[in-house]
């Protein structure tokens, strides 16, 4: 079995030019209270060890993205649809994932030092062997008996 389902493929990546081209007409979007700019759909996008550094996804719609091994260390990923995604092995330091839905999410390996993670949705999202995750972030999150720590 692969690790990139059968909605999420090489065929939905993006280069760094046209990721940048997302990132900025989000910045509008997000800056304008939607009036101009796009907001980021980057929905089952192959980004497999993506540099996001510091970016403002919030709002964003990333579910089914394949961010295998990606640094979103100081990203905003507030409110962000991250359902069904693969984060296996990403950096999620210091990353804010406020509300995010990260239902069914691969975090396997994740690192989530002093990551934001306040009511984010975690129900039957892989944790296994996660880094840097505290019990009292996961208090502040909601799970169920299918997450698995």
């Amino acid at each position: 079995m692969s690790n990139i389902d059968s909605k999420t493929s090489k065929e939905n990546t993006l280069s760094v030019a046209e990721l940048k081209t997302v990132l900025s007409n989000h910045k509008v979007w997000l800056e304008t209270a939607g009036r101009d700019g796009k907001s980021a759909n980057l929905k089952d996008c192959y980004l497999k060890g993506a540099v996001l550094l510091g970016a403002d996804l919030s709002n964003a719609d990333l579910e089914g993205a394949y961010l295998y091994g990606a640094y979103l260390k100081n990203a905003n990923l507030e409110n962000t649809n991250l359902r069904g995604a693969n984060l296996r092995g990403a950096n999620l330091r210091w990353a804010n994932l406020k509300n995010a839905d990260l239902k069914n999410a691969n975090l396997t390996r994740a690192d989530f030092m002093q990551a934001e993670i306040k009511n984010a949705r975690l129900e039957g999202a892989n944790l296994k062997m996660a880094q840097g995750l505290t019990p009292e972030q996961l208090a502040e999150t909601h799970t169920n008996e299918k997450t698995t720590l």
